[in-house]
């Protein structure tokens, strides 16, 4: 098939978990298909190409930058949508729109689509949960001795809990913190600061699974949900111990489906994915041309 993908941003422009998951399902999918990626800075004469198929991820920068860009998603005869965030962007008809002319829609964690349905109403229809991608060869408890420290790792912000981490460290003294992170310049400074934090700043990803293997327990408290969290996904695999709140995505499906399964599951998100479209494609014969 030729499919368009279309979201705001690639992992080249942006290293955050839903570029990271996006680029490990269109790798697979590449396999088999024409993928052209549409970005908030591709030509948007790429727009007038004609597609077998599109795929909708993350649309903040995108809605605003191309006003028509729902009305077009929707219009497509074979549009489905890959869900990441909460979707606060969109107005509510704009959203009904988007979700009402999904031939499929995938949701993270039953967890996220269930805090669709608490905020939007049950208007998602075509459902599948597949959770992030994670390659559970890079990502795997290595059996090594592990420093007895608490890390915090990712974004530094208000609603990723960046502000709840600072108060839990300062409030254990006799505990002590590793920190891998990076954003506001005021954040980085206050965990410099303070003498029980080991600052290790911005780790590149490739050596992510050996940070994950250095420490016994991540630290995350978001203030708002997480549909996933990859971060949280990874370090599960890498054999952490997670000390969470109850609004982390990763943790419900974990704590559903075992760690077995959840292993396995995320290992096979890509194939899966593309399973299902598949299955669609052989169902719609007549409007989506054979993979």
């Amino acid at each position: 098939m030729n499919i368009l993908w279309i979201s705001d941003f690639g992992v080249h422009h942006n290293i955050g978990g839903a570029q990271r998951s996006n680029l490990l399902i269109i790798e697979e999918g590449k396999r088999n298909h024409l993928i052209e990626e549409f970005y908030y800075d591709t030509d948007p004469h790429v727009l007038n190409n004609t597609y077998d198929m599109i795929v909708s991820s993350n649309l903040e920068t995108l809605s605003h930058n191309i006003p028509d860009i729902i009305s077009y998603i929707a219009s497509h005869p074979n549009h489905v949508r890959l869900e990441h965030d909460a979707n606060r962007y969109l107005t509510m008809p704009d959203r009904k729109k988007l979700f009402g002319s999904c031939k499929k829609t995938f949701f993270l964690t039953q967890f996220h689509h269930d805090q669709f349905i608490d905020m939007y109403g049950d208007i998602f229809q075509n459902v599948e949960i597949i959770p992030d991608p994670i390659d559970t060869n890079v990502f795997y408890n290595m059996e090594k001795v592990r420093e007895d420290k608490i890390l915090n790792v990712g974004f530094m912000h208000h609603l990723k809990g960046t502000e709840n981490f600072f108060q839990y460290v300062v409030s254990n003294p006799d505990l002590s913190f590793a920190m891998a992170a990076w954003g506001d310049p005021s954040y980085e400074d206050a965990a410099k600061s303070i003498n029980n934090i080991e600052w290790l700043g911005r780790i590149p990803y490739n050596e992510m699974s050996e940070l994950y293997n250095r420490y016994t327990t991540m630290y995350y408290h978001p203030v708002f949900y997480e549909p996933f969290c990859r971060s949280v996904g990874e370090a599960i695999l890498c054999g952490m111990s997670i000390n969470s709140n109850h609004i982390v995505g990763s943790l419900h499906y974990y704590n559903e489906i075992g760690e077995e399964k959840f292993k396995t599951q995320c290992h096979e998100a890509p194939q899966t994915f593309w399973n299902k479209i598949h299955e669609l494609c052989n169902r719609n014969p007549e409007r989506v041309s054979s993979p």
